[in-house]
């Protein structure tokens, strides 16, 4: 609100009616509110940022769990092999 009223004097000691200036300085508050609900709606929060951390980890951590058993299962697989083997 700061802004809104400085400019709302600013305007009226440049001789600009009362009521054009209650106008524009609501309008620029108008202008101010629809532009932050927009970048609200675009913009992570911290939250948002540690929620896709943790679903990030998770992901990792299944992958390199089913990494590790196809590694085991082809050294199995080899083992087993080469026990044919003359």
């Amino acid at each position: 609100m700061q802004i809104e009223s400085e400019l709302y004097s600013a305007l009226l000691d440049a001789g600009v009616s009362k009521e054009k200036a209650e106008r524009v300085a609501d309008a620029l508050s108008k202008s101010i509110d629809q532009r932050y609900e927009a970048h609200s709606t675009m913009l992570a929060t911290k939250s948002d940022i540690e929620a896709l951390r943790a679903d990030v980890f998770k992901a990792l951590t299944d992958q390199t769990w089913k990494l590790a058993g196809i590694v085991l299962a082809g050294m199995a697989f080899v083992v087993a092999a080469l026990r044919f083997v003359p």
